[in-house]
């Protein structure tokens, strides 16, 4: 067809443009991995393929069958025709057919990381944490720049203006992604937040790659701060959701989902709590009026008084008794003490001068019951009050106990 030498339309060159590939061209069969794949509410599919150097938008209808669910990653062929989408002036495969020819490179490392994460434990339910149901601190993790942040920010502001944010950006895509997210995980774990919102918008398999590498996984994993990941659109899954103690659709979701009670909410579940605290105050004043009478007209308080006296009686009597014990003690113990002292008198080596018997003394000792006097012997003889001077001229031996002993 040629076209005319004079000026054309816009629309009248999309139209020459459209029959020239459908004409030339015609069917086309084409292989290359999906990326950016969506999946529209009307049933229509949009996505692109592409290889290592050249991509082409694609089109699939929803009235063509496909005997599996394509996802981004996937390495397909698709069947078609070159057309032209006029409103944006681009051309694009309108797919009849399509059918699986593979995993591209990031879809089988998004497997491959999947599967080692798994048998580590790290997707197990015992490792989630509870997302704080009333949370009074947030921490994001995200852009700092783009509808992300600002969305999060108004969402939280509008259903939870009492809540404090910590934001810690990061780069969300590109080479040094990975590790600022996991640095940013690490770095609000110094912080008193009660859960984190890690995320970003929507994106190709490439954009949210980032999210799908091992030092965010173990970031996530190792935090001691529950975490929610909020990446990409509803459609879209990452590692970090299936590590995460709680995947959000979108960040929006995560940050409505951190603020379900908003200020309304809260002062209506305040009021509840006062209003049942005011009645079981009520109830227990109730129950302590009633317990109060009940002691107050019972036989013991009425009888009181007289339950005291007769207890002063018992304690007088008992002091009484107390005293008398006391003193006939005391006079026990005086008798016993002098008959001890008594008898330890007796026992003193001059207690037989008080009864008029007198010792022996040879210099500076007293002679014993068992030592011997002998003649010429020069004795002193010791009595109570007078001692004398004394010379044996002679000694005779005799039993004394015998010759005194009493009569039988």
């Amino acid at each position: 067809m040629a076209i005319a030498k004079d000026a054309v339309t816009v629309s009248g060159l999309t139209q020459a443009i459209t029959l020239l590939l459908r004409d030339e061209i015609g069917i086309v069969r084409v292989t290359g991995e999906i990326s950016n794949f969506t999946a529209a509410a009307s049933g229509h599919r949009y996505f692109t393929l592409k290889d290592e150097s050249a991509q082409i938008d694609c089109v699939m209808w929803a009235s063509r069958t496909l005997s599996f669910r394509p996802k981004s990653g996937m390495q397909v062929v698709v069947q078609g025709r070159l057309a032209v989408y006029a409103t944006r002036g681009k051309y694009q495969i309108d797919c009849d057919r399509m059918t699986a020819a593979g995993q591209g490179d990031l879809y089988l490392a998004f497997a491959a990381l999947k599967e080692e994460l798994a048998e580590r434990g790290y997707f197990d339910p015992e490792f989630k944490r509870d997302i704080p149901a009333l949370p009074l601190k947030i921490g994001v993790v995200t852009s700092s720049t783009g509808a992300v942040i600002q969305d999060i920010l108004s969402t939280l502001k509008r259903r939870s203006p009492h809540c404090q944010i910590y934001l810690c950006p990061a780069t969300v895509q590109g080479e040094t992604a990975p590790e600022e997210i996991a640095a940013a995980i690490k770095a609000l774990q110094n912080t008193d937040a009660d859960v984190l919102i890690v995320g970003r918008g929507g994106g190709s398999i490439e954009d949210l790659w980032a999210f799908n590498t091992l030092p965010v996984a173990e970031a996530i994993h190792n935090s001691r701060i529950p975490i929610i990941s909020a990446v990409g659109h509803e459609t879209d899954f990452t590692i970090a959701d299936f590590v995460a103690d709680l995947r959000a659709a979108t960040p929006t979701a995560a940050a409505e989902l951190v603020s379900q009670y908003d200020r309304d909410t809260l002062l209506q579940q305040i009021k509840l709590i006062e209003n049942r605290l005011t009645r079981s105050m009520q109830l227990e004043m109730q129950n302590h009026r009633q317990k109060l009478s009940s002691l107050t007209n019972s036989y013991a308080l009425q009888n009181f008084s007289d339950r005291l006296h007769d207890r002063i009686q018992q304690l007088d009597e008992a002091d009484r008794d107390m005293q008398k014990n006391l003193i006939r003690h005391l006079r026990q113990s005086t008798t016993k003490l002098e008959s001890i002292t008594a008898h330890l008198r007796s026992l003193h080596p001059l207690s037989p001068l008080q009864r008029g018997f007198a010792l022996l003394r040879s210099g500076d000792r007293f002679l014993t019951a068992d030592q011997s006097l002998r003649t010429f012997d020069k004795v002193e003889i010791v009595r109570r009050s007078e001692i004398a001077q004394a010379k044996i001229e002679k000694v005779t031996e005799e039993v004394i106990e015998k010759k005194y002993a009493h009569p039988e």
